[in-house]
């Protein structure tokens, strides 16, 4: 099974195209969660927004919710976004063997840089969605 990290936009026709392959974070992401957490960053998972609903059916089960949990997706401004990727860019650039496949997240992540400044061109918000 292959997974993904991927943009989502909440602007249905956004003039660009928002695809990013995603796959080298989603290989790599327990070591950018503990880069993150070392380095006082929020994680990506942190603007996971996809509806518990969507996850549901992908994996085809019921997801139980967590109390306060309305199970609806989750949006963020791009500038919020674009701020953790150049800080987590940041971060590996300046320890580039704290990451086994460095240089696929740093090309993932310079996608998704390029997604969420497009993005904040059309005033457009967005969430990180998981592609299995």
């Amino acid at each position: 099974m292959s997974v993904a990290y991927y943009v989502v936009l909440d602007v249905e026709e956004p003039r660009f195209d928002p695809w990013v392959n995603g796959k080298a974070v989603a290989h790599a992401v327990e070591e950018l969660d503990a880069l993150c957490q070392q380095s006082g960053l929020q994680t990506l998972d942190s603007f996971l927004g996809q509806a518990m609903e969507d996850i549901a059916d992908m994996l085809d089960e019921d997801i139980e919710l967590p109390d306060g949990d309305d199970g609806l997706a989750k949006w963020f401004e791009p500038a919020e976004g674009i701020a953790l990727i150049e800080s987590i860019v940041s971060v590996i650039q300046q320890n580039p063997t704290s990451l086994s496949s460095s240089a696929e997240v740093l090309e993932d992540l310079a996608e998704y840089q390029t997604v969420l400044e497009k993005a904040r061109g059309i005033k457009a918000r967005w969430h990180f969605a998981l592609d299995f």
